[in-house]
């Protein structure tokens, strides 16, 4: 429930500050339309919960709901065009808008599921308890960013640092609340208390000192007037750390079985799966960073339809803009849907195996799994991205009981995954951050303009069109695509530029089927006899060579110099005509020598 709902929280802010949105509706349209989409989303949400008849189904369509309402949102930014509409574009307001709008859609999923929970322990909370829980489970992740944007917000003009130093100095503060806000201010949003003194705080605390789990206290978990079946633990820095039970797990279980739980728990500390989740929202930013980024700009350099690049702004399809909203959300999915979901019920899995380990048995622990199914509406079977399900829980507990080299397979299992997950990932940063980003921009842009007059072509074709498509082409190395542009443009006027160009392509290219020597003599002679300028001699120079006349070319390369020489200010690479003559006449030389 909280990994989910945190992951839709990052894609509402991705998907609102990130989709290049244009105000194409007027105001009361937008209005109008959002209010009759409100009404249909009440609808369908309260016609997919009447459906629910057993807890399982309920759990099923609230996940199901979320994802709607995800989808309800980006009705909201793509179609409806919202964040256009902002009276203010900064960063943080604009973020903090797109969070407002999508928990509004939470609130009425979480309102109306509280009229239909299936779930004994928490069918008869208020609607109201039932909203402000859920809330409250994601405050201290949500307290924390808002504090860190607010302040940077408040002192952007002041900050020491600018560029990317300023955007790691953000990171690092904001990681930084992550790890000593986190914890604290979980225990005041979720309503916990300490632990009271009993028989059962002197178990847990004894079995804590002989594991040498390091704690800051033990805490009873009142979210949801403590009805949750649940347990955790939070914190990565141990004197901010706390061990968090539900009164609701306490009223279910005996205490050898609570002890279970509690070696459970113990063994996310064991084994530091805080400090890998930490690590795993390290590297997914740095990875933003220096590999997304990358890899952005070589499919906006290399992408061979830019057209279709531009067709949103302009009628058609996606802007470049979109596209990189578009590669951060399936980012995100892939990353912490699948990847991190991948560790995470891996190291839920050694979880429970640390409390075989510790205590010997792992009777306490399933006797706790099916009393838990039991009273959640026999949910042994129901499937979770982040967790086995309960069934396959106990299973590979009893087989590990049986077999106990399966311990140490799985332990070995994960170890070699997270080897390879960070050889990985730093590879990817290291790798992907040393490509000429600069360099793939300009292509980019390149490839971007080519684009818009590929459209402009197919709609008002003119000769200045197809002469900026062949001037594009040749930029980018498409050599035989510039030659096409340039006859086309000639079809409307001869042009001493072009037949330059064609020239130029003609005697040069990289492709040697391309190389046409004695065309492109022709189309030079062509173009320096209606304009006579030091780069089309040059070009005439270097067609003379090509067509084994190295005396020729030494003569129009001595002319290119002279003339470059007359008006050095539109010349200003005024060596490269020197060394095009020195190496002409010197083949020149080289071949009257020749008997």
């Amino acid at each position: 429930m909280l990994y989910t709902d945190a992951i839709y929280l990052i894609l509402a802010i991705l998907l609102f500050s990130g989709w290049p949105a244009q105000a194409v509706l007027t105001w009361p349209e937008v209005l109008a339309l959002w209010v009759l989409k409100e009404i249909c989303f009440i609808g369908i949400t309260l016609f997919k919960l009447k459906k629910t008849y057993s807890p399982i189904d309920f759990i099923r369509t609230q996940s199901l709901l979320k994802l709607f309402a995800f989808l309800w949102f980006s009705l909201d930014v793509i179609l409806l065009e919202i964040p256009a509409f902002l009276p203010f574009q900064k960063e943080f307001l604009k973020d903090l808008s797109g969070l407002i709008l999508f928990f509004h859609y939470l609130f009425l999923i979480w309102w109306l599921s509280a009229l239909y929970e299936k779930r004994s322990a928490l069918a008869k909370l208020s609607p109201s308890s039932y909203v402000i829980s859920h809330f409250k489970l994601l405050l201290p992740f949500l307290i924390p960013w808002f504090l860190i944007n607010l302040l940077f917000f408040v002192l952007e003009k002041h900050l020491p640092v600018s560029g990317i130093w300023a955007e790691l100095f953000y990171f690092g503060c904001f990681v930084g609340a992550l790890v000593v806000l986190m914890a604290p201010l979980a225990v005041r949003a979720w309503n916990c208390r300490p632990l009271p003194e009993s028989n059962l705080r002197q178990l847990i605390s004894s079995y804590l000192a002989r594991e040498k789990a390091r704690l800051g206290e033990i805490y009873l978990w009142e979210t949801f007037d403590g009805r949750l079946l649940t347990a955790g633990v939070i914190g990565v820095i141990p004197k901010l750390r706390y061990l968090l039970i539900s009164r609701g797990l306490l009223a279910a279980l005996e205490e050898a079985e609570v002890l279970s739980v509690v070696a459970h728990e113990v063994g996310h500390i064991k084994r530091h799966h805080m400090f890998w989740l930490l690590v795993f929202f390290v590297l997914f930013s740095l990875i933003i960073y220096f590999v997304f980024m990358p890899l952005y700009l070589l499919f906006l350099a290399y992408f061979p339809r830019p057209d279709l690049l531009d067709v949103f702004g302009g009628q058609g399809l996606l802007l470049p803009e979109a596209f990189m909203t578009l590669g951060l959300l399936i980012s995100v999915v892939l990353y912490f849907r699948f990847l991190l979901g991948f560790f995470l019920r891996n190291f839920e899995r050694q979880a429970d195996l640390y409390c075989l380990e510790s205590l010997g048995t792992a009777h306490g622990l399933i006797k706790a799994f099916k009393k838990i199914a039991a009273l959640s509406g026999n949910t042994e079977d129901l499937p979770s991205w982040h967790h086995y399900s309960i069934r396959q829980r106990i299973e590979f507990l009893l087989a590990a009981e049986k077999d106990p080299t399966l311990i140490a397979k799985h332990h070995q299992k994960v170890k070699k995954w997270l080897t390879f997950y960070l050889a990985f990932s730093l590879a990817l940063i290291l790798g992907l951050s040393r490509l000429p980003t600069k360099q793939l921009e300009e292509k980019a842009k390149l490839n971007l303009a080519y684009g818009e007059f590929l459209k402009e072509a197919s709609i008002f074709p003119s000769k200045e069109t197809f002469t900026y498509l062949g001037h594009l082409a040749y930029e980018l190395g498409k050599e035989k695509d510039a030659l096409k542009w340039y006859k086309m443009a000639l079809k409307f006027e001869k042009d001493p530029e072009v037949l330059n160009n064609m020239a130029w392509i003609l005697v040069t290219s990289k492709d040697k089927n391309l190389r046409n020597p004695k065309r492109a003599l022709k189309l030079a002679l062509e173009a320096t006899s209606e304009k006579l300028t030091a780069i089309h001699l040059d070009t005439l120079a270097e067609a003379w060579f090509a067509n084994k006349n190295p005396e020729k070319a030494c003569l129009y390369s001595i002319l290119a110099e002279a003339r470059a020489r007359l008006d050095p200010d539109y010349y200003p690479n005024f060596d490269y005509y020197i060394k095009q003559k020195e190496r002409f006449c010197n083949a020149a030389r080289s071949s009257s020598k020749v008997p």
